[in-house]
């Protein structure tokens, strides 16, 4: 079914979004632990930056049409303890086998540099600009990018969204973010002396392009909404056409594509952009693709355990790497870090999202976000 043409937002909790985690996640899992022909697997990060923009903008037009403004406290808090519950779990992982994962892949050896770069969500800025490599924790590098730019994104939302001539302005900041941050690592860009990607590729301009166009769909989504300019079609061309443009990306990229700007400065952000496309038809019209995507079991990995499969993987690869050899031991060691994932879900995510939507609940006759049962079975806000 179709979502309302009426919605104020796409949700977070729509299925084929999540199946879509569960597949990017798994996908740049398989091209860390050595899957062959899996190089396009590099663009699945610009897409989760595009759905990551979407999402947040959409639960931040929520608050303004439910409130008139968005509570910014709240949001901020509502953030944090969904995204750090689990970072907090990884890092006294790995501190406990530090012995064993401390130095893999040539990262940095000093514990507390790592874990500090980790817990102040600035391990992208110590890739990009000091050449530090974290090992295990590299994955925080693109989480660290998206809290940055959550830093400023939700100060102009909160400021600019309740005035519609203010919210005009923020189109013209996102398209200035979208175009600007790739055009200003131009510069800078140089082959990795380690053979890995250019140190311009962690740079926060580059991620922050991704994350930009994710914001600026949601807007153009809800301008379309509510002037009944967004049709059930509309939103099918939308899926249809971000999905191949998306496969073509994915068919045109180069396996040397660490060292080549076209790619890194071009075809990334390009990605995001594109991606930004198809998620705002997948999350809003019924395809044949939105269908598989939102299949239960696919659903319910990336709704509740692909975050930890993805901040987790490395441990496991550095674990089990001498024992794997060949296509068969790296299938092998997919398979336990999904299962990793799963129990990181199980025992981290779900528990402490609980606990979060307990404490956000609001307050006897206050109003705000009320739990209700979606009709997929899971929960989403009201």
């Amino acid at each position: 079914m179709d979502v309302p043409l009426h919605s104020s937002r796409i949700s977070d909790r729509v299925s084929a979004l999540d199946g879509l985690r569960a597949v990017l996640a798994t996908a740049i899992c398989a091209y860390h632990l050595g899957a062959p022909g899996l190089q396009s697997a590099v663009l699945a990060l610009p897409v989760f930056y595009a759905l990551s923009g979407t999402l947040i903008t959409s639960l931040l037009l929520a608050e303004v049409h439910r409130h008139g403004r968005v509570r910014l406290g709240r949001f901020v808090l509502n953030r944090l303890l969904r995204i750090a519950p689990p970072v907090l779990v990884l890092t006294a992982v790995v501190a406990l086998l530090w012995p064993w994962v401390g130095g893999y892949g040539g990262s940095t050896t000093d514990l507390g540099l790592a874990v500090g770069l980790a817990l102040t969500w600035t391990t992208n800025l110590g890739r990009a600009y000091l050449g530090i490599h974290q090992g295990v924790l590299d994955p925080l590098w693109s989480l660290s990018a998206e809290e940055q730019f959550y830093v400023f994104w939700p100060v102009l939302a909160a400021l600019a969204l309740p005035v519609v001539r203010r919210r005009r302005a923020l189109f013209w900041v996102l398209g200035a973010v979208i175009v600007v941050g790739p055009l200003s690592c131009v510069p800078f860009f140089a082959p990795s002396p380690d053979g890995g990607p250019a140190l311009v590729y962690y740079a926060p301009p580059l991620s922050m392009s991704s994350l930009a166009s994710g914001c600026f769909a949601a807007l153009l989504l809800d301008h379309l909404r509510r002037s009944e300019r967004w049709t059930a079609r509309a939103g099918r061309t939308a899926t249809w056409t971000g999905f191949v443009l998306l496969a073509a990306l994915v068919v045109l990229m180069p396996a040397q594509w660490k060292s080549d700007p076209l790619v890194v400065l071009g075809m990334v952000p390009a990605s995001g952009l594109v991606a930004a496309v198809f998620i705002a038809g997948l999350g809003t019209a019924d395809t044949v693709v939105a269908r598989v995507l939102a299949w239960r079991p696919l659903a319910w990995y990336g709704a509740r355990a692909s975050y930890s499969l993805y901040l987790s993987h490395f441990v496991v690869l550095a674990l089990v790497e001498s024992w794997v050899d060949g296509i068969p031991g790296r299938a092998l060691a997919l398979g336990l870090a999904l299962v990793v994932g799963a129990l990181g879900g199980l025992i981290v995510e779900i528990p402490t999202d609980r606990l979060r939507r307990r404490l956000m609940r609001p307050k006897a006759g206050q109003g705000g976000f009320l739990p209700v049962r979606h009709p997929t079975g899971v929960d989403r806000p009201a």
